[in-house]
């Protein structure tokens, strides 16, 4: 018996490579994948290019051990196969183009969120901390408020009956105006006005003292401390009245600083919110101690 070498003899086939005579020896035991990447190298084509055979009257030959041989007069041609047209190319770099963008509009997407993140905390930590400071002078204040209520409750003596709540005079003692005061003109309100009187941003130029007299009566009344302490409204206009017989002439200490000083502390109560915050004894305590806080100033500075 023959060997199997003898069984099977190697085969051969001729190709044309850029004109020349090109000659291809394979086993027939060499799978196709292999007598592929045999012609590529053959054809100087890379190992992993898809090729097809074609015979010189263009038609198709199978590449595998089992491929008809031919001879130098019937030359086989290997051909590339192209795996791309070029519609197809075109439609690929736009999908990778689009791909490249959508993941560039992530990012700066990402970046604006990371930057609007920061600035929304950096805010929220700056409010917290004005609200903190907020808190702690205003507790400053209560405290100050209460020295001052008890400092006055010590040196007042023992109280009268009387209807209002707080009364401070010694017994037996009558409490006598220093001077006939006349009454003053009254001035009516405006909404305007009214609204403008509860902001720091108010004018105190442009005012009479009637119209400054008025205005500090409306304080206390929109402050609820008339009806608090049951005060005598004809009593607080000559109160007021007497106030503003008691300020001097001066260039700066004077009824119209007294009045700048009163609407500032009224502007500040409604602006911060006090009337949530303190009762309605310290809101009195705060503006008559910015109505009365330069009577009788002789002008002169502290110094």
């Amino acid at each position: 018996m023959g060997s199997s070498s003898s069984s099977f003899p190697p085969g051969n086939i001729y190709l044309d490579v850029d004109g020349k005579v090109q000659k291809v020896v394979f086993s027939r035991h060499c799978s196709p994948c292999d007598i592929k990447e045999l012609l590529c190298s053959s054809s100087n084509l890379p190992r992993n290019t898809a090729i097809k055979v074609l015979n010189p009257e263009g038609a198709m030959v199978s590449i595998d051990a089992t491929m008809p041989a031919n001879s130098p007069n019937f030359l086989y041609k290997v051909v590339p196969l192209s795996t791309d047209q070029p519609g197809d190319r075109e439609d690929m770099f736009q999908s990778v183009l689009s791909q490249v963008a959508e993941q560039f509009t992530r990012a700066f997407r990402i970046s604006e969120l990371k930057s609007e993140v920061t600035n929304r905390l950096a805010a929220l930590e700056k409010r917290v901390e004005m609200e903190g400071l907020k808190v702690v002078e205003i507790e400053k204040c209560k405290n100050d408020l209460k020295k001052l209520r008890d400092e006055m409750t010590s040196r007042g003596g023992s109280r009268v009956s009387c209807s209002c709540k707080f009364n401070f005079s010694e017994d037996g003692k009558k409490v006598t105006p220093r001077r006939d005061v006349p009454t003053y003109p009254k001035y009516t309100l405006s909404q305007e006005t009214i609204e403008a009187l509860k902001k720091p941003t108010f004018d105190v130029w442009h005012w009479e003292h009637n119209e400054m007299l008025s205005c500090l009566e409306f304080m206390y009344h929109d402050l609820g401390l008339v009806k608090e302490f049951n005060m005598n409204p004809i009593i607080l206009k000559r109160w007021l009245l007497a106030i503003q017989e008691n300020y001097r002439n001066n260039p700066f200490h004077n009824f119209r600083h007294c009045f700048c000083v009163s609407q500032m502390m009224y502007g500040m109560i409604h602006l911060c919110n006090l009337q949530g915050k303190l009762t309605l004894t310290d809101l009195g305590i705060l503006m008559t101690t910015a109505v009365c806080h330069d009577l009788d100033h002789p002008g002169y500075n502290n110094t």
